[in-house]
């Protein structure tokens, strides 16, 4: 019988997570006879035998856990009379298109290897394999490959070198193994950087704060039930209010605090291992300290992703603050000299290794929001994975920026979209350096060199400057145009649609800032059909911190004579000096900007409320007027919960006006009853859950008016990572028969911004 021969090639994930190894073994098991190697595009196997369309199909049905294929083909070829089955060295070539595998959470395997006294691995605080461990975080180029990463620093001991080249073994080609002879060495010290035994687990027991090196930079930690030194840490890291995540040791110690569904629990445990955002129990005897997460009721819990983390837990806390090491409005820690420059007064000790960081990378954020992933930060365990395009072809190499706040950069070509991790707020020095870092490296890894440019309209964002700079054609995105579009290139539709964006600040095209918009459109383009009525706000942008402020300004500007001299009470927290400044701005326009922002919206009426008054980090005010309504359900019986759900009369009023042919949302009988309620002492709780029901009604009441049930609703925008608001919608809209589309891969924020902007700029460039 003659022989056949195919040339295969895959690409994707199909690097660093075991293919090869059981191409090999799959090969042997067919007799199938040739050679399989990593190259510049994926892997590619040229194979001789009788069952060779047998050995194709289990290829693409049998592939690793941690493999995602997503092209795969053959061609016939001419036999070469292969003896065996080889695996054979990598090539690389310059137009490298090979995916890379995000970081992955510690396997069970490893797992039982660090138990295993008998194991080389036994307690070896970076045990890995080609199912686990770092990825990203390590690689300096394709093809991923040891020399390519931060591990080819540490030569393989003869017995890591052997399981190395052996492909029946589990570490078979794993770029980053390493036992305690050969690797990366971690070492615990104190401030002074004398080195101490051990690696901090008596320290965090004795309520130390430990600096930590993790798999994408430095994490603070602390003993979490140790309210003093939660606070300490608090103070010396200057965080506000902002809340920190908890490291549980399992998630049946989790379950003693928050509540998980089942959907919950398997994001907890799969191998991205992102920060879960929950929802606290009531009642406990002794509950996680209130300091942890002031004035709310979620909890973030993640689960130990390292071998460190696990080693962490070998002492008596079985929950651990785990924050980010990075200060106020500063990029994330990763290298030891800056951890120990910048760190001292804030950490007591430091545990420190010597495998450097390449993409320095922040946990991933994310919550359960109507029975769906929601982003709140995409990172660690999710990048670099591409979004894919099969209606739309980017023909030229693209780069959208994002935005200026949570900022995130995308690259695209062909039929792959790459968005990068989370970078932060980039208004600040360090952060911008940290953006013009990553996306120089960013573009090694995905092989994407940009030629064009997208960018925000705000015209005073470093982000535009940086764009307008550039020498390549550039197209300015407005904000909400981009929301809209992220969603819809997430979903593979090019149809216009109708879309509710919702969020803090979007430069507008009449120079207003925009934030409560209807738009209908498509990468071509959108129009207005409608938004939240302007009001003014003090101080613009800066004026978000001071959320009683925005209230007052709202209310003056609203209110008649009668119904302002019923607020007095609210204003006691404002001197008579910042009242007569804000009375002369409202008089004269000066420093006061309109604004149709939800985010601004909800600042006021938790102001209102006295929930928040000044704000200490991005956010704040909504999220603590969101817990509070969601309090409200907490607190009552579920019949009660349902009836009060379903009762129109939960709702306030409000006023849908059209204006220069778009619908204008008008709120001042919203904030006249608002105001009535809480002068009758009605809870908070059951104002903040009526105040959420009530924008969640006008919202589909306005969709309905402007055809929603003829088609789809795009829900995007920052104030959609509010579960209670998003929830509600939801449930509106199912009621009366909307489909809705969300993010499904990316944040509703800014974290998907770019996103929309590359491929709107795609459209018209």
């Amino acid at each position: 019988m003659k022989i056949q021969a195919k040339a295969i090639y895959f690409n994707g994930i199909v690097q660093g997570v075991g293919f090869r190894p059981f191409v090999f073994k799959l090969a042997e098991e067919l007799g199938i006879n040739g050679w399989v190697n990593n190259s510049s595009h994926g892997v590619t196997i040229h194979a001789e035998g009788n069952k060779l369309d047998l050995f194709y199909d289990r290829l693409l049905n049998e592939a690793p856990p941690l493999a995602q294929i997503v092209t795969a083909r053959f061609v016939e070829t001419e036999p070469k009379r292969y003896k065996t089955f080889e695996i054979v060295e990598s090539e690389a070539k310059q137009d490298a298109d090979v995916l890379i595998s995000p970081d992955v959470a510690t396997c069970r395997d490893c797992l039982k290897d660090m138990a295993d006294p008998m194991s080389r691995y036994c307690a070896y605080p970076f045990t890995n394999c080609t199912n686990c461990g770092p990825r990203y975080s390590i690689i300096r180029d394709v093809p991923y490959d040891r020399v390519q990463t931060t591990m080819s620093e540490f030569p393989m001991c003869n017995s890591c070198a052997a399981d190395y080249i052996n492909p029946r073994d589990r570490r078979f080609h794993a770029q980053p193994v390493a036992c305690k002879n050969c690797g990366p060495k971690l070492q615990l010290s104190d401030a002074f950087g004398h080195p101490l035994p051990g690696i901090g687990v008596d320290q965090l027991a004795q309520g130390g704060i430990i600096a930590v090196k993790g798999l994408g930079g430095f994490h603070l930690v602390c003993d979490a039930r140790n309210t003093e030194a939660v606070h300490r840490l608090r103070e010396r890291k200057e965080r506000g209010s902002k809340p920190f995540a908890v490291m549980a040791r399992s998630v049946a110690k989790a379950c003693n605090e928050v509540n998980i569904s089942a959907k919950e629990e398997e994001l907890l445990q799969c191998p991205a291992a992102p920060i879960v955002v929950l929802e606290r129990k009531l009642a406990l005897a002794e509950p996680l300290p209130e300091n942890i997460a002031p004035g709310i009721q979620t909890l973030g819990i993640i689960m130990p992703y390292t071998p460190v983390h696990h080693r962490l837990f070998e002492g008596p806390c079985d929950f651990l603050v785990m924050t980010s090491a990075n200060l106020s409005g500063r990029p994330l820690i990763y290298t030891n000299e800056e951890a120990f420059e910048t760190l001292q007064g804030i950490a007591d000790y430091f545990l420190m290794h010597n495998r450097d960081i390449y993409h320095p990378c922040d946990d991933s954020v994310v919550q359960v929001i109507g029975n769906e992933i929601v982003f709140f930060r995409r990172a660690r365990g999710y990048v670099p994975l591409p979004i894919l395009l099969s209606q739309v072809q980017i023909k030229t190499p693209l780069l959208g920026v994002g935005g200026e706040l949570k900022n995130t950069f995308c690259l695209a070509l062909g039929q792959q979209a790459f968005v990068s991790q989370y970078i932060g707020d980039v208004e600040g020095y360090e952060n911008l350096q940290r953006f013009h870092q990553e996306l120089e490296s960013f573009q090694r890894v995905v092989n994407i060199a940009p030629s064009a440019i997208a960018y925000d309209k705000h015209p005073n964002y470093q982000l535009t400057r940086f764009a307008l700079e550039q020498p390549w054609p550039k197209y300015a995105v407005q904000h909400h145009h981009a929301h809209l579009v992220s969603v819809l290139g997430e979903w593979d539709r090019t149809e216009p649609t109708l879309g509710v964006i919702c969020d803090g600040t979007g430069y507008g095209e009449d120079h207003c800032i925009w934030g409560f918009e209807f738009l209908y459109g498509n990468s071509s383009g959108y129009e207005r059909k409608g938004h939240l009525e302007y009001l003014g706000l003090p101080g613009g942008d800066a004026g978000a911190k001071q959320p009683l402020r925005i209230a007052y300004s709202y209310l003056k500007t609203l209110f008649d004579s009668v119904e302002w001299e019923k607020t007095s009470s609210f204003w006691s927290a404002l001197s008579i000096h910042e009242r007569q400044i804000l009375d002369r701005q409202l008089e004269t326009g000066i420093q006061v900007f309109q604004t149709s922002s939800a985010g601004r919206l909800f600042d006021a009426v938790s102001a209102l409320l006295g929930v928040c008054t000044k704000v200490t980090y991005e956010g704040q005010a909504a999220i603590e007027l969101e817990s509070l309504g969601a309090d409200f359900l907490r607190q009552e019986s579920l019949e009660d919960s349902e009836y009060r759900r379903r009762n129109k009369q939960l709702l306030y009023s409000y006023e849908v006006s059209a204006e220069n042919g778009e619908l204008i949302l008008r709120v001042r009988q919203l904030f006249e009853e608002l105001v009535r309620d809480v002068l009758l002492g009605v809870s908070r709780e059951e104002i903040a859950y009526r105040f959420h029901q009530t924008i969640a009604q006008a919202i589909v009441d306005i969709a309905l008016k402007l055809g929603a049930g003829c088609g789809p609703l795009v829900l995007s925008g920052g104030v959609f990572q509010n579960k209670l608001l998003t929830e509600a919608v939801l449930e509106n809209c199912h009621a009366q028969g909307i489909k809705v589309l969300r993010s499904r891969s990316l944040p509703p924020g800014d974290g998907g911004l770019a996103f929309g902007q590359l491929l709107i700029a795609n459209e018209v460039l």
